[in-house]
């Protein structure tokens, strides 16, 4: 991802739908989505506006929308501005505060050992 895209959580759920199902009309993004179809089809334009969401016309009124940035691209920007902004960038402050401050069970601990014995 060339430049980071910020998506308001507002707009999230959309692009879990097009992240999950891939290319789509409006009416089959918001067909499982809560919410005024009005307000929808005002997130999904934002979502084009922003590059985060490619429109491509089928026919005057029918267009299919597709994800131009990807779940990971934009997971890893989210984590990495989320660190910096958080734990001053750092990745041990980050996970040694994680490890204290949430239940994680000693098969979730031994994982994430072997995870960091591997690297």
């Amino acid at each position: 991802m060339k430049k980071q895209i910020q998506i308001a959580d507002a707009e999230l759920p959309i692009m879990k739908v097009l992240w999950d199902k891939g290319d789509l009309t409006s009416p089959e993004i918001f067909a499982d989505m809560d919410g005024n179809k009005s307000t929808l089809k005002t997130l999904l334009q934002r979502l084009v506006a922003k590059g985060a969401v490619k429109a491509t016309e089928v026919n005057s009124r029918t267009y299919r929308y597709s994800p131009i940035i990807t779940r990971e691209e934009y997971t890893n920007a989210t984590r990495k501005s989320f660190i910096q902004k958080v734990f001053d960038g750092s990745s041990e402050k980050m996970l040694l505060n994680f490890v204290k401050e949430e239940k994680i069970s000693r098969e979730d601990l031994q994982r994430l050992l072997d995870i960091i014995e591997e690297e």
